[in-house]
């Protein structure tokens, strides 16, 4: 495939689901000549049945074309416009640089975001204990008993280094999950999926798996990336130690006539100046546990009910598109 643009590497995946639909309607047109010819009056009431089929599915392609055109552009001008109002820099950024992609919105901030704010902790983390670990080894003791040892005294902080350490590799590992299903779903939904998808739909034997299809590709292609992006952009924005601080000019994106001082990223200056006057062990254990909790719900909350609702949206419409999934789930009941 040479681009998320292109379908199966020859064609615009708008215009294979354009042919797709018209093919389909000069099939249905021939049948419905060959049966007035023939005489044979229950092809042709099948025919004019399939017409109603025929114009749902060039209202699918319309709705899809219509969706990458315009709805996502309308959901990342949202986007961009609720992060820079919570302070949201990463978010914000990454809305202004793709304001017409939500994919690309969300890739750019997981990216820039959760992933590096999981990579600093960690460096921060071993660089504070470094030293931790090798004097917790170290004891001293007199006539075979032990007098002083150092895991005593500070093996705390290298227990709770150790624990940051093992969180924020398991949170980093599910980021890097959903910015790879994020990734699939730019090349693959629209470009193979929705095609298949009508493909089957064309058929009357198979139109319930191709509206299950379709309603999986259109969940992924758009519900997946505007839901993700938009709660990220209306939840609270990751603290210092996950976005880099700038305060930032009047004329930028961010300013408010509210707030004209700090502009509505104060919030997250002041975080800055906090953290940055407390270099005590304790306050910069304080301040990477409190990332660590940011980072669980972007890790696992966010994610979760992103795809409860992508879950319920294909559950909808796919049965609007023809997907009979009360059928389905028995048969993958007998199945098992």
């Amino acid at each position: 495939m040479a681009g998320p643009a292109l379908a199966f590497g020859w064609m615009g995946w708008d215009a294979l689901c354009l042919l797709l639909a018209f093919i389909t309607l000069l099939i249905i047109v021939m049948l419905h000549m060959i049966s007035i010819s023939f005489g044979l009056p229950s092809l042709t009431m099948w025919a004019k049945a399939e017409y109603a089929q025929v114009a749902v599915t060039f209202l699918i392609v319309l709705f899809a074309i219509g969706m990458r055109d315009a709805g996502n552009d309308i959901m990342g001008q949202i986007t961009a416009k609720v992060a820079a109002a919570s302070g949201n820099v990463v978010l914000a950024n990454a809305a202004h640089s793709y304001v017409d992609d939500p994919v690309k919105i969300g890739k750019e901030y997981i990216i820039n975001g959760p992933i590096r704010c999981a990579k600093n902790i960690y460096k921060i983390t071993f660089l504070v204990n470094v030293w931790n670990e090798f004097w917790s080894g170290v004891s001293a003791s007199v006539g075979n008993v032990e007098g002083v040892s150092g895991a005593y005294l500070i093996g705390g902080y290298v227990s709770l280094a150790h624990y940051l350490a093992q969180n924020i590799s398991y949170l980093a590992l599910f980021q890097y999950i959903q910015y790879n299903m994020l990734q699939y779903s730019q090349y693959t939904m629209l470009q193979i999926f929705l095609p298949v998808g009508l493909a089957l739909r064309a058929f009357p034997i198979t139109r319930g798996a191709g509206g299950l299809v379709i309603g999986f590709a259109l969940g992924f292609a758009f519900v997946f990336p505007i839901t993700y992006v938009l709660i990220v952009a209306m939840m609270p924005p990751t603290e210092y130690a996950c976005t880099s601080v700038v305060v930032q000019a009047q004329n930028s994106p961010y300013y408010t006539p509210n707030n004209p001082c700090f502009n509505n990223v104060g919030n997250q200056v002041a975080v800055a100046y906090r953290s940055t006057s407390d270099t005590s062990k304790d306050g910069i254990f304080q301040a990477a546990m409190h990332a660590v909790e940011q980072l669980y719900l972007e890790a696992m909350f966010y994610p979760m009910v992103t795809l409860i609702i992508v879950f319920s949206f294909i559950r909808q419409t796919s049965s609007l598109f023809g997907a009979d999934l009360a059928e389905i789930g028995r048969g993958l009941i007998k199945i098992i």
